[in-house]
């Protein structure tokens, strides 16, 4: 089980509420523990003319996943195919992305709310953010910026790629290079 933290303009534009509220888990103590080894995912809605985009970060190695927002009904289950075609480009074994895909399931939508590392995520969305409205003025295409952000080094990931380390954390260790 992995938790969906959208943002309340993405929850806003899907028409639904989160499946616990913050006023529910103030302390973190209901709050449910993802079981999947990338972690959870925080979400926003990107208003980038003339597309709606949806901006998702995982917890642990801050590696971002661009995708259409449209149709919202179906995010749950076009994010779990959209990460894993991702995880394949970065060099994952097919098999192991299916293990963390459905070690994802069910995703539970959240709010963005009380949760350890919410402001350190949300910086990192706010500096994905601004890379990819540059890189859609310059029309680059969708796997493109995807590659860009497994790319694209934070203080929180020790100013390592995010793509290798969800690489290392899903195939444990050296797996040599990618293909």
């Amino acid at each position: 089980m992995s938790a969906l933290r959208c943002t309340q303009k993405l929850r806003t534009a899907m028409n639904v509420k989160p499946a616990f509220h913050s006023s529910e888990a103030p302390n973190l103590e209901h709050a449910p523990v993802s079981t999947a080894r990338l972690g959870d995912w925080t979400m926003n809605l990107l208003h980038v003319r003339p597309a709606k985009l949806i901006l998702a970060v995982s917890e642990h190695d801050r590696l971002g996943l661009l995708m259409e927002a449209a149709p919202y009904a179906t995010l749950s289950e076009r994010f779990t195919e959209a990460l894993f075609a991702h995880l394949l480009t970065l060099g994952v074994p097919p098999d192991i992305v299916r293990c963390e895909c459905s070690a994802m399931q069910p995703l539970t939508i959240t709010a963005t709310t009380h949760y350890e590392n919410r402001r350190s995520i949300q910086g990192n969305m706010t500096d994905y953010t601004l890379m990819l409205r540059w890189l859609f003025d310059e029309r680059m295409p969708m796997a493109e910026m995807n590659a860009r952000l497994a790319e694209q080094i934070s203080k929180p990931t020790g100013h390592q790629y995010p793509g290798e380390l969800a690489r290392r954390r899903l195939c444990g260790g050296d797996v040599g290079e990618r293909g």
